[in-house]
């Protein structure tokens, strides 16, 4: 392994960049548990899925932020865009707990996700620059490990920031985020090397996009992992409904929330392990898999019970669903950048594009369907696995050859 430069070791590069690809999570999962007391904020009927909304478009800013991030990264450095992301983050989030309407609301949201594209789109860039194939996939998934103790705390600490002051709170908590991760990387050396910078142009943009789409591999395990993220888009956005509409039982929320990070984590170590002797495109493939069977298994429960199945059993299948998706992610993302050599910021930005933009997208029509039933969502598990499952097979017969920007 590279090492990860002279100020910081590999152990707190490692839990550095855990918490700066978690900075997403975090301004996802910490408003969840003030969704019921946003609803009656707002004037809003308990049942409703207005603020499912306050997601997509935070995706979608994410998914727009990401067209920017990369190249510009690729250009200028990795720390300076970084920082300039983490003002823009913690901007949106002051607007976001002062917001006094839904529209205004809506706004920040996209902001925020507009700025949480810097993070997202730049861990994983960060990490291409010192680590490729299955050594990136093994530093990936500790990383990732490390990251899940943001979705274990996030719903806990929104619950008692909404319990001891309000849903506002629990906004502002976003800015002191953006602190941290802003002082902290002060001691990050920049990791992408003068000679390995491309001019910014709007033509050698796009030529770096096309160098992109048109590698069977990087195409294959983004698009694998865009519909994946489908589904696990409609969990984030949805689980919460779930538990308060269709069963009844909103007082679970938090604590499954919690228990399905815990397990995530579990899930992330146990696939570093695993790739100290299996490929990642064999791990990749057993855990696209395993997803669509336990999606098949999901979707059966499901009819049986006639759209509302047992809780406990459904959870269960639910969630070993979400653990499959947590093993597939960082292995298809090193994957994917494998072949992108120096275009990996460019390449990062086409991959969170495509995750967060389709892939809320696709979420969306999930999303507007829950009603009084768990039908839409795992319908969508195993219609979106299998499409994953599909591309990933197709990427597997692409050329490992490093790609190489041209026209």
């Amino acid at each position: 392994m590279n090492r990860a430069g002279p100020r910081m070791g590999e152990r707190e590069f490692i839990l550095f960049m855990a918490l700066v690809s978690a900075m997403a999570a975090l301004a996802i999962d910490m408003p969840l548990p003030a969704f019921e007391q946003m609803r009656a904020a707002f004037g809003l009927a308990p049942e409703a899925t207005d603020l499912a909304l306050t997601m997509t478009l935070f995706f979608m800013g994410m998914a727009v932020g990401t067209l920017f991030y990369g190249p510009i990264s690729d250009t200028v450095g990795r720390k300076r865009v970084l920082l300039a992301s983490m003002v823009l983050y913690g901007g949106a989030a002051l607007v976001a707990a002062l917001a006094p309407s839904l529209p205004v609301l809506y706004a920040s949201r996209f902001a925020w996700g507009l700025a949480a594209a810097g993070p997202r789109t730049l861990s994983q860039a960060i990490v291409r620059d010192r680590f490729a194939g299955t050594a990136m996939a093994r530093v990936m998934t500790l990383i990732q490990a490390a990251f899940f103790i943001g979705p274990i705390i996030a719903p806990v600490l929104g619950k008692a920031l909404v319990e001891i002051g309000s849903w506002r709170w629990v906004m502002a908590f976003g800015i002191f985020s953006a602190l941290a991760v802003t002082l902290w990387s002060l001691r990050l050396s920049e990791t992408l090397a003068h000679e390995h910078r491309r001019e910014l142009q709007l033509g050698a943009v796009a030529v770096g996009f096309r160098t992109v789409v048109r590698n069977r591999i990087a195409l294959g395990y983004t698009l694998a992992n865009t519909f994946a993220f489908a589904a696990f888009y409609s969990f984030l956005a949805s689980t919460e409904l779930i538990f308060s509409a269709v069963y009844g039982q909103p007082e679970w929320f938090v604590p499954y929330f919690t228990a399905m990070s815990v397990a995530a984590a579990l899930t992330a170590l146990g696939n570093n392990r695993l790739l100290r002797s299996i490929d990642a495109r064999r791990v990749a493939l057993i855990a696209g898999t395993t997803y669509s069977a336990v999606s098949t298994a999901l979707l059966g429960v499901t009819i049986a019970g006639s759209g509302v199945p047992p809780l406990l059993l459904w959870l269960v299948l639910f969630s070993l669903a979400n653990c499959c998706h947590t093993a597939f992610f960082p292995t298809s993302i090193s994957l994917a950048l494998e072949p992108m050599g120096k275009l990996a910021g460019t390449a990062a930005s086409v991959m969170v594009f495509s995750t967060s933009m389709l892939g809320s997208l696709l979420a969306s029509f999930t999303d507007r369907t829950i009603d009084d039933t768990v039908m839409p969502i795992s319908v969508a598990y195993l219609g979106y696995s299998l499409i994953a499952l599909c591309f990933q097979l197709w990427a597997r017969g692409g050329t490992h050859a490093p790609a190489e920007a041209t026209s």
